[in-house]
């Protein structure tokens, strides 16, 4: 907690709430200022003390220690009308660093910016492989010409597999996975890929195309997780994981 202490106004329960919120989205790590602001919002609900985020911003940078998603928490705490030991009102804020690893700079107490309002944030899009992603490559793979490029099977996908659907809840829409292609003479490699740390998992689609034979398989969770077998179009040509752990 000593990096809570600082001149700006604050106490020990408006320190404790902005330690919570921070502690309770360091895991899993988000991407972005706006989708951690997010998770603090939700985090927040319900709490005694009103809470909010007023402040949210990105950065670069090359240190892979250093924050890269900024947030000002504000923190207000009504008292208490104890006869013995009262206590004023507090409004407090707090600055609070994050990075792809999770939180980096513990709150410190901060000055408030000047008529800050309660920020927003958008919802977070959901990050999976689309429904129907599997017919749809193996589809795709099983239609291709015997020879083809690598532009040629990113312009069949394009043309044959699912978007992201919207969200009815938030109507969000989803966040596209990432595509992967490779060609190695005439066999062909796909993989779909979303998900990271930042979602608590990996989800892979992978299809391949080896002398003549098609196969789409997803790999089990535990077999892309880091260090593990990487969600590539490589990986889909030497039709790894296709057998999952015992």
């Amino acid at each position: 907690m000593a990096g809570l202490v600082a001149c700006a106004p604050g106490d020990s329960q408006t320190d404790e709430t902005a330690q919570r919120i921070a502690d309770a989205i360091d895991s899993p790590p988000q991407t972005s200022a706006a989708n951690y602001a997010r998770r603090a919002v939700e985090a927040a609900h319900g709490s005694s003390e009103a809470f909010a985020v007023v402040e949210m911003h990105d950065s670069t940078s090359d240190d892979l220690d250093a924050a890269t998603a900024h947030l000002v928490f504000r923190v207000y705490h009504p008292g208490t009308q104890d006869e013995l030991f009262p206590q004023e009102p507090v409004t407090a804020c707090y600055t609070v660093g994050f990075n792809f690893r999770g939180l980096v700079d513990a709150p410190r107490r901060t000055d408030c910016p000047a008529n800050a309002t309660p920020l927003d944030p958008p919802p977070i899009p959901v990050w999976e492989v689309p429904e129907g992603s599997d017919p749809a490559l193996q589809s795709v793979l099983t239609s291709l010409p015997a020879s083809v490029t690598d532009q040629d099977v990113s312009a069949a996908l394009s043309r044959s597999m699912p978007s992201p659907p919207l969200d009815p809840e938030t109507q969000t829409r989803g966040r596209p996975p990432v595509q992967d292609v490779a060609v190695r003479g005439n066999d062909v490699g796909v993989a779909y890929r979303a998900g990271d740390r930042s979602t608590g998992g990996i989800d892979c689609l992978l299809g391949s195309r080896v002398g003549g034979s098609t196969l789409v398989w997803r790999p089990s969770w535990a077999q892309v997780q880091p260090g593990e077998l990487t969600c590539t179009a490589e990986t889909a040509l030497d039709r790894q994981g296709i057998t999952p752990p015992h």
